[in-house]
């Protein structure tokens, strides 16, 4: 769950920095569904770097501590690595709700 948070946060604040670039981009045409799409994608790569990489360096200390891997720590760290892109997934759809919210012409004003 906090992984889950990081990653939201991380999505939010990663909108709140690109506001400008994603206000042009709605501006060119590009709709809401689109761009929520887009931080969706964003929190799907996310989640497969953390959860891979998560489950490889435990699969990698288990095998040094041990010297091999049981077939059942595998099929363990799969689940586990899969249930944390879903929830990375879930997390991602409160960031790409909030981008609704982004005032465009006031944001492409600025610039």
């Amino acid at each position: 769950m906090l992984g889950a948070a990081a990653v939201a946060d991380v999505l939010y604040l990663n909108i709140r920095d690109r506001a400008a670039e994603l206000a042009t981009l709605r501006a060119v045409g590009w709709t809401d569904a689109a761009l929520g799409r887009l931080v969706g994608y964003e929190g799907l790569l996310l989640g497969l770097l953390g959860a891979l990489t998560g489950a490889g360096l435990g699969l990698g200390g288990a095998a040094w501590l041990v010297g091999d891997l049981p077939r059942q720590l595998v099929l363990v760290a799969a689940t586990v690595a899969l249930a944390g892109v879903l929830l990375t997934c879930l997390a991602a759809l409160v960031p790409a709700a909030l981008l609704r919210r982004l005032p465009t012409a006031r944001l492409l004003a600025e610039e």
